[in-house]
């Protein structure tokens, strides 16, 4: 893996898990691009056994990965959080990018609806390129490389249900609370560690039932009165989209408190520019919450 952004958890368990490392690929948020942004879209990685399982596939997912030190080829599953364009705008791409180096083998892609429809559309929008490339290359068909596995959101309730198990590890998910969209949080049961994924959430949901136990939490979080700084022509809709659906540096805390966390990583950075900084999100937090914060930053390790 290349040289990356490498911060050691001081908490035992995640120090020195040797199998199981977590890569934050993008840690940015939201449909907008800043010009003072260092931040790409929201990606993480698990590398487990040094094979990767993709969470979120966001803007410069693709390129974030290479920078890693990772190869497109070796990746077999992507879970996608939910279908807004931060979180999937690569996600088409990404492995089209997987199937020109020279994957053959299908990706099984896990993630609430419309995600069937979002590949076959995927798909059929450059169905003329791909087509123009298997002739001019004697490629196999890209058509069969994407496999949609859409969660069933009637099923996925309070109750964490498996979703996906392969030898090293163990999947499950529950729905979460996003205003209009079907939106799920996952967790990964590694040989050695556990690690939950917050994906997008605001309000009442059962994230804390999640996450209980786990080794670290990857949690988006929103400090409001930047959001306001940062667009300060938004509509009362846009203000309670913001208030609602996204999470309090405190509510983030508490969660992580609740869930009886000991490594806390703030990702999806909202507003992802720089009004913030490291210090101000690490006090907020700690309000509600004692063990381990660290603050996000494209390509770090954990």
């Amino acid at each position: 893996m290349a040289e990356s952004l490498t911060k050691v958890a001081q908490s035992r368990k995640v120090r020195d898990a040797e199998r199981t490392k977590l890569m934050l690929l993008g840690t940015g948020g939201g449909p907008t691009i800043h010009r003072n942004e260092t931040r790409n879209g929201p990606a993480s990685v698990l590398h487990v056994d040094n094979k990767p399982y993709l969470i979120d596939c966001g803007a410069g997912a693709p390129r974030q990965f290479l920078q890693a030190g990772m190869n497109f080829e070796d990746v077999d599953n992507i879970f996608i959080t939910h279908q807004h364009f931060d979180h999937n705008s690569d996600l088409g791409n990404f492995m089209a990018y997987a199937w020109y180096a020279g994957r053959r083998e299908p990706i099984n892609v896990y993630g609430p609806p419309r995600l069937a429809g979002y590949i076959e559309d995927y798909v059929r929008l450059n169905s003329f390129d791909f087509e123009l490339r298997e002739r001019e290359t004697g490629r196999s068909p890209f058509a069969p490389i994407p496999q949609a596995n859409e969660l069933d959101m009637e099923q996925l309730t309070s109750t964490p249900m498996e979703i996906m198990r392969d030898d090293l590890v163990s999947v499950t998910a529950v729905r979460v609370q996003h205003g209009l969209v079907p939106a799920v949080a996952y967790r990964f049961q590694t040989p050695d560690l556990s690690v939950t994924f917050s994906g997008d959430r605001g309000g009442e949901d059962s994230i804390v039932q999640l996450a209980q136990g786990s080794d670290v939490l990857v949690h988006e979080v929103l400090h409001y009165d930047a959001m306001l700084k940062t667009f300060p022509k938004a509509n009362e809709t846009v203000l309670a989209h913001y208030r609602n659906d996204h999470t309090s540096p405190q509510d983030v805390g508490r969660i992580a408190a609740e869930a009886n966390v000991p490594c806390l990583v703030l990702n999806h950075i909202l507003p992802d520019n720089d009004l913030v900084n490291a210090e101000e999100w690490t006090r907020l937090v700690r309000e509600t919450y004692d063990g381990e914060i660290l603050v996000g930053v494209d390509l770090m390790e954990v």
